[in-house]
């Protein structure tokens, strides 16, 4: 495969300043977990599965954590599997937190929310996990040091690549893209104060819609498994 220019660049980059990275190198990862932010269309999921296999040794194991992140923050609590149907990825009223709880339905969410978080924060700590999306960069702002990613895409390239993946209209894939980025959007504001698209929050962000997904993980994966030096990344 042909290497963009600028890809050629980041790697001569990191070759220079980080002289130990490298896939074959022996040394653990530094960075002890990964978080993935992403605009609908992205191929965050497929993002996390690729980086999970490739950080994988016979010793250690990286585990993804993303849809199945409320089953788990359940089970840990006691809690019925049926409450993850009112914690979708977006933001929750304080009407909706309230009557639901006053009428028997749930615990109050914004409880269950914060012990999302702190599940997060808790497998960010024991460290080989990639936490896909609910905000995992500003959860595990507090946690142990991480590699935190964000994907972004021009909106015609993600609509054709939801309508691709989903089988639906190219008009339908780019209106569930808008109303999922919008959700997002609204459940970071709401949860953590922040804007989830200022690129200020993350390590790397990354056009997914222009750069292949194989390059993507082994830039990210270099990142990982070599010793960050401060200076050289202000450098």
């Amino acid at each position: 495969m042909n290497t963009l220019p600028f890809l050629e660049k980041a790697e001569a980059y990191l070759h220079a300043h980080l002289p130990h990275a490298g896939r074959d190198a022996n040394i653990p990862p530094v960075a002890s977990y990964i978080t993935i932010s992403r605009e609908a269309g992205t191929g965050g999921s497929a993002l996390a599965l690729a980086l999970a296999a490739r950080l994988s040794t016979d010793e250690q194991r990286w585990t993804v954590h993303s849809g199945n992140l409320i089953g788990e923050m359940l089970s840990t609590n006691n809690l019925p599997p049926h409450l993850a149907q009112f914690l979708p990825e977006d933001r929750i009223s304080e009407i909706d937190a309230s009557v639901g709880e006053i009428v028997g339905l749930h615990p109050n969410l914004w409880a269950l929310i914060r012990k999302t978080n702190e599940l997060m924060r808790q497998l960010a700590r024991g460290g080989h996990v990639i936490l896909l999306g609910r905000g995992a960069r500003f959860a595990t702002a507090d946690a142990a040091p991480g590699v935190h990613l964000r994907l972004v895409g021009a909106p015609a390239l993600r609509a054709a690549h939801t309508s691709r993946r989903r089988g639906i209209s190219f008009e339908m894939a780019e209106a569930e893209n808008a109303a999922r980025d919008a959700a997002r959007r609204r459940y970071v504001r709401a949860n953590f104060g922040a804007d989830v698209s200022d690129p200020g929050a993350y390590d790397l962000v990354i056009n997914a819609a222009r750069v292949p997904l194989p390059v993507i993980v082994d830039v990210v994966v270099q990142w990982v498994t070599v010793q960050q030096s401060p200076v050289a990344a202000l450098s």
